[in-house]
């Protein structure tokens, strides 16, 4: 420890105050983090930190951070796991929003899987350059590789939390593309920060990084690594590494995972809460039900969480009866609510003893006293075979305890014999000097997905530029060395991949050798769809459009929809993302109890993309799932279709699928674009214009589809969704909305009833509500109430501080708040001051004529209609679509049609409009949203066109970021 700061830490007296830890008027630094002040942090070096658990690397990158905030800078935050980066993103807004962000919401943003939001929970339009963003790798990895690399990179703070994962062999290749990418970008400053990276590993990649290495060996906090063998205990302390010691076991008995927690309770000073890690789950479950066969004879604690709130699922039942004599698991069979519950369980001291698998997230600070590894080694289905766990993650899982800030004076870690295992193999792990190297994971079977990364993201424009790019990323330069005689066959293998990336359209190679992406392969890029996937997805959507678009037909059918989603399911999970091909491993996983047992398709067989579905049964199984979640299966129902299979997983895979569909939207979207010149299409759709309108019509249903896949919910009631706010006492859950589709009350109109049995009907939705229904019946009803106008204002006070310093910032308001012909007035002024070229069509001297006729840069002309109605009443069917009639009858029949529906558009509406192929409905706040960004440069006339003549709802979640190229 460090009780002062280097003379030379430049920075300044308002981090100090604010972000140090001070004790008795003292300040308190870790080695680590006086080693990183001292090499130059606070001045802008860029450094790779390798130093154990628990020594404040997080404050590091915080200092980083705020550092970069004072200096005008922007700062990137990449993390490893989706739950991280939500705690990180919550964190830094306790820590920093108010203090060195001006309390401005718009300047922290999450970027996840799930979503891109700013503190308030809206969408920004240019995430890249927000003052701070939080972000997995992936994420980040995917808007970069479609929207560029931003031009302004060299104003940014870079901070790679857990960087060895580019070894990692699942995920490591999307580490070290966007590690590439970001280096040959260029950045102001780089931080990089690892527990486990081998010292000649930490070498290598710094110098390939170009970047300072600071290494701090030491814990401020002492492990201590024990061996229980049959007769013996064989330790080493973190303090003196290289002194093994012996010692006799407690007693002649020989030693397991619950002796030995039954040995630790004894001792004084307590090591508990204690963490026993599990390689299988069914561990985790035997354990915990012996170990509460054992307390449950005790007391039980007193909780104050409310588990009736809670969906009821396998697990939640468990952990209900677990907590109360502070037992919990935590594993990926866990819901996020249900890891929630234990995680700060944990942080409140509530728990003894967690059994768990790896899944508990790495860089959150419990008051863990003990790890107990029950095992140690996995099965790996290559090998066919039980093998010992890497140093690395053994190492890594074990420094969750012995935190900084917790009260134990050291950590223990525990591991026993494993059979059928080299009786030595334990002692890598008793060797803490020695760290496994990692392995580099980019090669030839990725050469094309890197190549079409580099080309999107603007960083390579011709062969010559990615092929010395890719031969000089950090893999290239291993294979170099190591391996050179197949290094010598990388620019061949690179050649080859760029070809096949011209044959399918996703690049084009101009005559003076120029590489340009397509929007197909921007799309391709942005999906992070391996380009095979995307290539496979995209022949079979164009051969199933004729039958996609005729389930589309009016009147809609519940069977027609479900087949549709079916289709589109397990075309999903059939792709190379979710199996094995050609030797290489998916990107994405299906649980393995689908793997077992065979759901036959049925009458949806001949509709599938895997014909012989029957070989591996699991995209097939996994779709059933995914049909019965969209139309409202419980979660405690759907576990019980298949033996093992828990909640945690089942959501887990919706997840992948809802990325998958996102993926597979955009990539449809993009070749069916009608100004896209022929020879940049699919051979099939070259010269078929009825076949280009049949697909045209799929994207914004696919859309919807992942709206339903996130809530779980059916297309009547998806609208609920949008009741929900931020901040609020209270939420609509799945399983109420549920319940009130139950008794039919579906719309806005049934819901705000004043009538006792509307009252009736939404007090038993909410039956589980304590003290009473009562309150959260009237807050609904007074909700859909004002639901419209709550969503008009608030877009109206966001785009006018948006749009601060504007001269015509008085044109949003009024857009907000007028209707009929002065809602004309306004929405003509707007477009005016935008420079969209419009014509008014109604103009007094045509009867029935459409209102406007809308010319965007380089599109075809649009019809557009604009349809306002007083206070929050919706506009229906008939009003949406009568623009289509219009526009017949006044020479337009074959231009694309558009609604704008002022305030909103009824929820029933836009499934039902997507049939006739050339009608898009657009709520006003969502167009103010487009139009906003248009002024503020953000995105172009085209990509407005491409937004608005799309069949379907236009929603402002469908704009695309910013795109970042210097050209």
């Amino acid at each position: 420890m460090k009780y002062k700061l280097p003379s030379s830490h430049a920075l300044s007296e308002k981090i100090i105050a604010n972000l140090m830890f001070n004790e008795n008027d003292s300040l308190i630094l870790t080695d680590a983090q006086y080693a990183a002040l001292e090499a130059g942090l606070g001045k802008g070096e860029s450094l790779l930190i390798l130093s154990p658990t628990s020594t404040g690397k997080t404050q590091i990158a915080v200092w980083a951070i705020a550092n970069a905030l004072e200096n005008g800078l922007n700062a990137v935050y990449l993390v490893t796991h989706r739950a991280l980066a939500k705690q990180k993103f919550q964190d830094f807004q306790d820590m920093l929003l108010s203090t060195f962000l001006g309390g401005d919401p718009l300047s922290i943003v999450l970027a996840t899987g799930d979503s891109v939001i700013d503190c308030r929970g809206d969408i920004p339009a240019d995430p890249l350059s927000t003052p701070l963003l939080v972000a997995t790798y992936e994420k980040y990895l995917a808007m970069i590789s479609s929207t560029g690399v931003p031009s302004s990179m060299d104003n940014t703070v870079v901070i790679c939390d857990e960087i060895q994962l580019l070894g990692d062999k699942n995920r490591g290749q999307n580490v070290e593309v966007l590690l590439t990418l970001m280096k040959n970008a260029g950045w102001r400053q780089f931080v990089g920060l690892s527990a486990v990276l081998e010292k000649n590993d930490g070498v290598d990649l710094s110098n390939w990084l170009n970047v300072k290495l600071v290494r701090s060996p030491n814990r401020e906090k002492n492990l201590r690594y024990e061996y229980w063998g049959e007769d013996f205990i064989e330790r080493v302390l973190t303090s003196s590494p290289s002194t093994l010691e012996k010692a006799s076991l407690p007693s002649a008995k020989g030693y397991r995972t619950l002796e030995v927690l039954e040995h630790l309770s004894t001792q004084s000073p307590s090591s508990f809460p204690a963490i026993v890690f599990c390689m299988k789950k069914d561990d985790i479950y035997k354990l915990a039900e012996s170990e509460y066969r054992k307390k449950s004879t005790g007391k039980p604690n007193n909780l104050s969480i409310d588990f009736d709130s809670f969906p009821s699922t396998s697990t939640m039942s468990l952990l209900s009866k677990l907590l109360p004599y502070k037992i919990a698991i935590h594993c990926a069979d866990l819901t996020d609510d249900e890891r929630k519950i234990v995680e700060d369980c944990l942080v409140k001291n509530e728990i003894d003893i967690v059994f768990a698998t790896s899944t508990l997230a790495a860089g959150v600070n419990f008051p863990l006293g003990s790890a107990i590894f029950h095992s140690w080694t996995r099965w790996d289905s290559s090998k066919r075979m039980h093998i010992p766990i890497d140093a690395s993650e053994f190492h890594n899982m074990a420094g969750r305890v012995g935190r900084m800030g917790a009260h134990h004076e050291e950590g223990r870690v525990v591991f026993f014999p494993v059979k059928n295992t080299n009786f030595q193999a334990y002692k890598a792990y008793l060797n803490l000097n020695d760290m496994p190297p990692i392995t580099c994971r980019i090669n030839e079977a990725s050469f094309d997905k890197l190549s079409l990364q580099l080309v999107s993201a603007g960083l390579c424009h011709d062969r010559d530029s990615v092929n010395t790019l890719i031969c000089s990323s950090f893999s290239g330069l291993r294979e170099e060395d190591n391996n050179t005689l197949n290094f010598s066959n990388w620019p061949k293998l690179i050649a080859e991949a760029i070809d096949f990336l011209i044959d399918n359209k996703m690049l084009i190679q101009q005559s003076d050798e120029t590489l340009l992406a397509t929007s197909f392969g921007k799309a391709v890029s942005y999906s992070g769809f391996r380009p095979i996937s995307a290539v496979i997805l995209t022949n079979y959507f164009i051969d199933k459009a004729p039958l996609l678009s005729n389930l589309l037909e009016t009147p809609l059918s519940k069977e027609n929809i479900d087949r549709f989603s079916f289709i589109v399911f397990s075309a999903a999970f059939s792709t190379p993302e979710f199996n094995s091909q050609g030797g290489v491993q998916p990107s994405r996983f299906l649980p393995w109890q689908l793997k077992d047992i065979a759901t036959n398709p049925g009458s949806y067989a001949s509709d599938l993309l895997e014909p012989t579905w029957y070989a591996n049964p699991a995209p097939t199984s996994a779709a059933w799932l995914a049909l019965g979640w969209i139309n409202g299966e419980l979660l405690s129902e759907q576990e019980k279709t298949h033996s093992d299979l828990r909640a945690g997983s089942i959501l887990d895979m919706y997840r992948n699928l809802g990325w998958s569909l996102q993926g597979i939207a955009s990539i449809i979207s993009s070749i069916t674009d009608s100004r896209t010149p022929a020879p940049l299409r699919p051979q099939k759709l070259r010269e078929n214009s009825e076949l280009l309108y049949s697909l045209r019509k799929i994207p914004r249903v696919i859309t919807r589809l992942n709206f339903r896949i996130s809530s779980g919910l059916p297309d009547d009631v998806l609208w609920m969704e949008g009741l929900n706010r931020r901040g609020e006492r209270f939420k609509l859950t799945r399983e109420e909305i549920l319940k009130l589709r139950k008794t039919n009350m579906i719309s806005p109109e049934s819901l705000v009833l004043g009538t006792e049995e509307a009252d009736k009907a939404r007090c038993a939705a909410f039956s589980r509500i304590k003290p009473s229904p009562k309150a959260k019946s009237n807050w609904l009803r007074d909700r859909c109430r004002s639901w419209k106008s709550d969503q008009r204002a608030k877009a109206s006070e966001r785009h006018q501080r948006r749009a601060k310093g504007c001269s015509e910032v008085q044109l949003i308001e009024n857009f907000y708040l007028y209707r009929g012909t002065s809602f004309e007035e306004v929405y003509e002024s707007i477009l005016t001051h935008l420079g969209i070229c419009f014509e008014k069509l109604d103009n007094g001297n045509r009867v029935g004529a459409p209102d406007y006729l809308i010319t965007f840069e380089n599109s075809p002309p649009i019809v557009m209609e604009l349809k306002s109605k007083e206070g929050d009443k919706l506009v229906g069917y008939n009003d949406a679509t009568e623009v289509l009639s219009a526009s017949e009858i006044h020479g337009y029949k074959d231009n694309f049609c558009v609604t704008l529906c002022h305030p909103g558009v009824d929820p029933s509406v836009p499934m039902n409009i997507t049939s006739c192929g050339r009608l898009c409905v657009v709520e006003s706040h969502d167009f103010g949203e487009a139009l906003l960004r248009y002024c503020k440069k953000s995105i172009r006339q085209e990509q407005l066109w491409n937004w608005l003549a799309s069949p379907g709802q236009a929603l402002s979640d469908d704009l695309p970021f910013t795109e970042h190229f210097d050209s």
